[in-house]
């Protein structure tokens, strides 16, 4: 049952983090990573798109399980108080 919550958390997160890449390269229009970084000559995505910056932030926290999202790791702690 752990094992399926966990994987279940690292699919949802990866799920949101492709949507945010989406959303900047329909921005952009290219998948080529020089016209990526020359789109931001005038001002870095993190700015104008902060929304999907903040989510894409949030999801990298729980993508690598830190604090807030390290649910799956304290299996014992959890099952311990049923």
């Amino acid at each position: 049952m752990g094992a399926l919550r966990s994987a279940a958390q690292m699919v949802s997160y990866e799920v949101s983090i492709g949507l945010i890449l989406i959303n900047i390269l329909v921005a952009v229009g290219s998948l080529n990573l020089r016209d990526i970084v020359l789109f931001q000559r005038g001002i870095w995505f993190c700015f104008p798109f902060w929304p999907l910056f903040l989510l894409f932030i949030i999801s990298g926290f729980a993508e690598t399980n830190r604090t807030p999202f390290d649910l799956p790791e304290a299996e014992g702690e959890l099952v311990a108080r049923l």
